[in-house]
């Protein structure tokens, strides 16, 4: 059965299903019952369950993204359940035939996919209800792409990219975020004039304003997450479009990070076709444009370390999460814009404060994260969305190690192990989480071509993270996590196209990162980590080690083969 009507008025239901049976047309009556398409997923839930999950989707996505009415859907939800209700009091929709009771309007669809979405989000990537409840609304949300274009099929798809994002596939969000943002070009929701025309009461242009400055926060979120372009120009944006005000301040104070995050991008994309010098110049004018961004957010959003042994106010969930997220944007984009610095350790060396400045930055990331994990239930419950800031904040300590191991090696070893506890979570099938694996394994894949084996050689026992103090420490009788639950893989051929969990990225990273730091017996653990001989080797010549022994890059063939590669984990 197909349901089309859009709107219910609060006291029409009952008469609907008594006195017009035609608003409800039976598809299938000729089919068996065992060949009839199944009822609607909504029928499988109650009233309380689908608030329920509104509300969680208000407080986990409309507060960062706020272009739906939440309380208009859940009436919605409202009206539709007392129809169901008056339906199957009436006898007219029985339970217990299996028959295709489905609902296509707009709203239901809607309503559908961000109890999809909220699904799920609580379920941590996977939800059987929201796939049911997607499939359900699939075909619809395809056919957006060749309908006139409106406000609803819009909201539509950008809810659809965000259930895709929490499914973990960040390239289906980016790319129907991207398909989003042509049709509000379309709808001419970039350019003030056409917005006041297609738009007439102020409640409308509100919504239209709310719906374009989150689609073009969304495209600029996946597009860093991807590594791809983004579908929104700043250019092509009228300067003169209404900006999200104090009613929906986080969505406020992304506008102009969106900016800064844009000039960020073409700064990083120059440096990478190019291959041109860092611009010490131009990253420490971005960099004081990101600290006068983040000087500018409210009070309220400004992210304060909680600890969670002191005796201190913590702010409300939601205050919270909006704290950390701004926080570690602001970290994201001044780790993007000093990366060039640890491509080589030419330039590495060159602009030593430059590259001390990206990783304390890393370091205070992993620091958040893990404190934000001991704390409180949010990264777990958005585990998908840290995922990113986390592995780029790991590939900044490893490329730092890599190329300066006796100046950077102990200064980072317990912000690097930190993240490695968080790595063991991740979903062997996200695209970040793939990145990362391709990038294991293009490490294997040349070092051992040169001699590079991890774990060899006497590593440092008074380190409690090396592998000869982990054994030692389970010979004392130590609990201490157990890394050897994978062979050492000694060519990567033992890897495969995809890890086996979280735990296996943690253990080759290990791996690396021992190798990397001089902990396979290369260089003396009494080296003092100062001067010029905390770094791979003179300034001359950058990638040989110290004593005349090569440096990671020097190990891994040349400078631009291990940057190359290591460019593939961001």
């Amino acid at each position: 059965m197909a349901i089309t009507q859009s709107t219910f008025g609060p006291d029409e239901e009952g008469a609907m299903a008594q006195n017009n049976p035609s608003a409800i047309q039976d598809l299938d009556s000729g089919l068996p019952a065992t060949t009839r398409p199944p009822k609607d997923p909504l029928w499988s839930l109650s009233r309380e369950e689908v608030i329920r999950l509104c509300r969680i989707y208000d407080d986990e996505v409309g507060l960062m993204y706020p272009m739906l009415d939440i309380d208009k859907t859940i009436a919605k939800a409202n009206r539709l359940f007392d129809f169901m209700e008056a339906a199957a009091r009436t006898g007219l929709l029985k339970d217990e035939i299996d028959r295709g009771d489905a609902f296509h309007d707009d709203d239901s669809n809607i309503l559908k996919m961000v109890l999809a979405a909220s699904l799920t989000l609580v379920g941590g990537g996977y939800s059987e209800m929201g796939s049911r409840l997607f499939e359900s609304v699939r075909t619809v949300s395809e056919s957006r792409l060749w309908q006139p274009v409106n406000m609803k099929g819009l909201m539509l798809l950008v809810i659809v990219a965000q259930y895709y994002f929490h499914l973990d596939d960040e390239s289906q969000a980016y790319r129907i975020t991207g398909l989003a943002a042509r049709l509000c070009f379309e709808l001419g929701l970039h350019r003030r004039d056409s917005l006041t025309k297609t738009f007439t009461t102020e409640d409308e242009i509100f919504w239209a304003v709310r719906l374009f400055w989150s689609i073009y926060q969304l495209d600029r979120r996946w597009s860093f997450g991807t590594g791809m372009p983004f579908a929104i120009q700043d250019d092509d944006i009228d300067p003169l479009l209404p900006q999200p005000d104090a009613r929906t301040p986080y969505l406020a104070a992304m506008v102009p990070y969106g900016r800064i995050a844009s000039k960020a991008w073409k700064t990083i994309m120059t440096f990478e076709s190019a291959g041109s010098e860092v611009r010490k110049d131009e990253i420490e004018f971005l960099d004081y444009q990101i600290e006068k961004w983040r000087a500018s957010i409210p009070e309220l959003l400004r992210y304060q370390h909680h600890d969670s042994h002191a005796d201190q106010k913590v702010p409300q969930r939601g205050n919270q999460r909006l704290q950390i997220i701004l926080y570690l944007r602001a970290n994201q984009l001044r780790t993007m814009i000093y990366m060039p610095v640890l491509h080589s350790a030419t330039s590495l060396f060159e602009h030593r404060s430059l590259a001390q400045t990206v990783v304390d930055v890393a370091k205070e990331t992993i620091k958040a994260l893990t404190n934000l994990n001991q704390t409180t239930d949010i990264y777990r419950t958005q585990q998908i969305s840290f995922n990113y800031f986390l592995v780029s904040a790991l590939a900044v300590l490893f490329l730092a190690v890599a190329h300066a191991p006796l100046e950077f090696n102990r200064q980072v070893r317990d912000e690097f192990y930190q993240a490695l506890d968080l790595v063991k979570g991740f979903s062997t099938k996200s695209h970040i989480s793939q990145r990362l694996w391709k990038t294991i394994r293009g490490l294997k894949e040349i070092g051992p071509k040169l001699g590079v084996v991890s774990r060899q050689g006497l590593p440092d026992i008074d380190d409690p993270h090396s592998s000869a103090a982990v054994a030692m420490a389970g010979l004392a009788g130590h609990q201490v996590d157990d890394l050897t639950g994978f062979p050492p893989s000694h060519d990567h051929h033992a890897l495969g196209s995809s890890p086996t969990n979280g735990q296996q990225m943690s253990y080759e990273l290990t791996n690396l990162f021992e190798a990397a730091g001089g902990y396979n017996g290369m260089i003396p653990a009494n080296v003092p980590a100062s001067g010029t001989s905390g770094y791979v080797g003179e300034p001359r010549d950058a990638s040989r080690g110290y004593g005349g022994m090569p440096g990671m890059s020097g190990l891994y063939g040349n400078e631009e083969e291990f940057a190359r590669i290591m460019r593939q984990c961001f």
